[in-house]
């Protein structure tokens, strides 16, 4: 019973990051803080050299670091921020990943039907949010940084964040679509009605205006088409990237396909002045609050972040926050490769990871859609449920048993 309630007080918190965004981080957050504390009380072991765990405590000391090295008082909710996304990591890793994953997946989709449905009073003329600043900042219905119109937001506060979220929606329809399917046992209706929810998620997806985002949505239904016969997924591939370059229709298929040079050279400017940044802070970073003043030194145009995930780690948490990263990357990787197909495992969640990982590691190539606290967050929870799951499979007695499963096939 008690299990339930700590289930439900989740769900609930990952509800409200998509209705009510700051009393979403809020809540998430406070979760994570509390199971923190709650472990320090009772002296229970934290695997701090695990390769995440690593992440998390280099990102909490250098932010640390540099706080009292900046001298702002501000900036110290960045190391309670961490500490409470680390909470979160442990809480979802501790508990039941398979309950927690399932019940991911109906919110998440449903968060993602209501950004879309909502994204389409934003697209008509002379959308207004409220009339409010407090009600649009509350209901993630302002937008935040964006500088062209029509674009798409839902209640992200910003497209390319609202992006992630769809993509994250759009990519637990897919593996449901590939469960259903593989299950064999009454799959059309189930199958059917996926793929209405499809619709207006890749819809809005398109209407987001996030090229990358339009990009990991074709690279999500080749993956679908491949996990259902590779054969015909390799040649659907091969004849869609021979059509598109035969025919130049990169521009009907690529939201502001016009602007993609000068999108580019803007980026290009912008880590440019990053690395600058980073530069004059080495060792700490700056921190995400303090990345729009450092950056403003070299360039006065209000950019809040350093638009590649990479390089924001670096800027933000300095050396040793992006080099932890890389680490953490470089080991995520090496267990996606023995995961999926050294130990070939074929269940429910696998099937999800392999469809939400290239959303965590993609969108964050051109932007840094994990700057928000309302999508740094699900991607957490989803962290979480991985590492529970590959250090399961990954473990010496089932690593035997796979090969034991393998040779017997």
């Amino acid at each position: 019973m008690m299990n339930q309630t700590k289930n439900e007080t989740l769900e609930w918190g990952m509800i409200l990051l998509f209705l009510l965004p700051p009393l979403g981080m809020v809540w998430m957050i406070g979760i994570g803080l509390y199971h923190i504390c709650n472990k320090l009380l009772h002296k229970q072991t934290i695997e701090a050299l695990h390769p995440t765990s690593f992440f998390f405590l280099t990102l909490f000391f250098s932010s640390l670091g540099a706080c009292l090295h900046l001298r702002e008082g501000l900036y110290f909710f960045i190391p309670a921020m961490v500490l409470g996304y680390f909470g979160i990591y442990l809480y979802v890793k501790e508990g039941d990943t398979a309950r927690k994953l399932k019940n991911f997946s109906r919110i998440t989709v449903l968060g993602g039907l209501y950004i879309a449905t909502i994204g389409q009073l934003q697209l008509q003329k002379g959308y207004v949010y409220g009339g409010s600043w407090w009600l649009g900042m509350l209901t993630g219905l302002m937008p935040l940084g964006l500088e062209e119109k029509h674009r798409l937001f839902g209640s992200a506060y910003n497209p390319n964040f609202a992006s992630f979220l769809l993509l994250l929606a759009l990519a637990c329809l897919i593996s449901g679509i590939l469960q259903t399917i593989k299950a064999r046992k009454n799959w059309i209706k189930p199958v059917l009605l996926y793929i209405i929810l499809l619709f207006p998620i890749t819809l809005a997806i398109n209407q987001t205006g996030s090229r990358v985002g339009v990009a990991i949505t074709m690279l999500l239904f080749f993956l679908l088409v491949w996990k259902l016969c590779w054969q015909a997924g390799g040649l659907l591939m091969a004849i869609a990237s021979a059509y598109l370059v035969y025919t130049g229709s990169f521009s009907a298929i690529i939201p502001r396909f016009e602007s993609i040079v000068q999108s580019f050279e803007t980026r290009q400017v912008i880590w440019k002045n990053s690395i600058q940044v980073w530069n004059n802070s080495p060792l700490f970073g700056v921190t995400p609050l303090g990345f729009k003043e450092a950056y403003a030194v070299f360039e006065k145009t209000g950019i809040a972040h350093a638009h590649n995930i990479v390089l924001g780690f670096f800027c933000e948490y300095g050396i040793i926050g992006g080099t932890s990263f890389l680490l953490l990357i470089i080991t995520s990787l090496h267990k996606v490769v023995q995961a999926f197909f050294l130990s070939r495992q074929h269940d429910a969640k696998s099937e999800l990871f392999f469809f939400v990982l290239p959303v965590l590691l993609l969108t964050g190539v051109l932007d840094h859609p994990l700057i928000s606290p309302q999508t740094a967050l699900l991607a957490i929870i989803l962290l979480g449920s991985w590492d529970r799951y590959t250090d399961h499979i990954l473990a010496p007695s089932a690593s035997f048993s796979s090969t034991k499963n393998l040779q017997s096939d």
